[in-house]
């Protein structure tokens, strides 16, 4: 099953990107740094920029923070809130967790509780390429699409991005980008997996 955030959580982050207020940040890159090659144990309360890995709370897999986005793990939730430094709208990541491709290809296709009252609806059927699933969603004046990598071991990540429909730019790059840069990793500690 798929965790939903909190209703104060979830209104709290969508009314501060509303009013383009963004909350302190840390664990940046300079420019002169390479990106790190294994993935940040994420603490609640902490915020990291673009270009730092970060591993998805109780799952073995991790993603890059993308360009102009930052991300925080949010206190008492298993999952990863994502914040764009220039556009509205959000990203969740949520750890997938012993889940055939079957079974989340079927919770794909069902209502998405982001919170008590933002339920993201399915827009259309789910799609399947190689170890990605990809669904879409509306709900009320936000758009949605969700984007599942499948890993080793019934493992995976599942990526949820609202934005509001009214933006022309489609969100299809942003959660490509992500799915592309994800690893996952047998065991902690162990060598991240192609």
């Amino acid at each position: 099953m798929i965790a939903s955030l909190p209703a104060h959580i979830a209104l709290a982050s969508l009314c501060l990107l509303a009013l383009g207020t963004q909350p302190g940040w840390a664990q940046s890159l300079s420019p002169d740094q390479t990106l790190p090659s294994s993935a940040i144990e994420m603490q609640a309360g902490q915020s990291y920029r673009a270009g730092t890995r970060v591993r998805v709370p109780n799952g073995a897999a991790s993603f890059l923070i993308p360009a102009g986005w930052r991300g925080e793990q949010l206190d008492n939730l298993a999952a990863v809130l994502l914040v764009s430094e220039k556009e509205s709208g959000f990203v969740l990541a949520f750890a997938i967790l012993n889940q055939t491709e079957d079974e989340l290809f079927a919770l794909l296709g069902e209502p998405q509780p982001i919170s008590e009252k933002l339920i993201f609806e399915p827009a259309g059927a789910v799609t399947r390429k190689g170890n990605t699933l990809t669904a879409t969603y509306a709900a009320g004046s936000l758009a949605g699409r969700g984007v599942a990598v499948m890993g080793p071991d019934l493992q995976g990540i599942l990526f949820l991005h609202g934005r509001p429909q009214k933006e022309s730019r489609l969100p299809f790059s942003l959660l490509d980008e992500l799915a592309d840069h994800v690893q996952f990793t047998s065991a902690i500690g162990a060598s991240p997996l192609p």
